[in-house]
């Protein structure tokens, strides 16, 4: 097993015991993250402002912590890695954790802790249709006002729901409120408000909710 290690001076590279504690925190903010893309959640303006905060403080102790775990030795990092790679790793430690953070902190645990003390409610909004050729997401979606601060930022909809939706349709955003934001469950069509905005909407079909 020892000649798998990087030898430092005359005697064997050892990460610092702790560092699986450092690895479960990685580990919760990837598993938030995820959670996060699973479940649609609107941030309010105060949580939003209140978590943004949050996140720059926890920003600041993980990546101290980071570097804390690498003064022990401090030629190890270069010894280890090489030059290139060493500063890659510096410089980018803020930013993993900063990202990982804003999405956990903002959406994931808004979400959750919304959920203790939400109440059931409605947003009225206008939606478009949008395209996008996307290997990582839906390629057909709406758009609309309601969800600019939503993560993601749209909902997706079927090719068939697209193909027979006007360019323009009211919508009803159904879902959970609290102090912390809304937690969108699913969104209806209102095609009552569509025809009076769009006098103009031939609508073909119905389509389902």
């Amino acid at each position: 097993m020892a000649r798998n290690r990087k030898i430092i001076g005359n005697r064997l590279f050892t990460p610092p015991s702790y560092r699986w504690v450092f690895l479960g925190i990685f580990a919760i903010l990837f598993a938030l993250t995820i959670y996060a893309m699973a479940h649609q959640f609107i941030p309010s303006p105060t949580w939003y402002a209140l978590s943004f905060k949050l996140n720059i403080g926890f920003t600041i102790i993980m990546a101290s912590w980071f570097y804390y775990m690498l003064m022990p030795n401090p030629a190890s990092l270069t010894e280890v890695y090489k030059r290139y790679y060493k500063w890659f790793v510096i410089l980018s430690a803020p930013v993993i954790f900063y990202f990982l953070g804003y999405i956990a902190i903002i959406y994931s645990i808004g979400n959750i802790a919304g959920s203790f003390s939400s109440t059931p409610h409605i947003i009225h909004d206008v939606m478009q249709k949008q395209w996008i050729d996307s290997r990582r997401g839906c390629k057909t979606r709406l758009v609309g006002k309601s969800l600019q601060h939503a993560l993601p930022p749209n909902f997706c909809i079927t090719q068939t729901s697209f193909n027979h939706l006007p360019q323009e349709i009211a919508v009803r955003l159904v879902g959970q409120r609290s102090y912390f934001g809304f937690k969108l469950d699913h969104i209806e069509y209102d095609w009552e408000k569509t025809l009076k905005l769009y006098p103009s909407t031939l609508i073909l079909t119905a389509l389902p909710f």
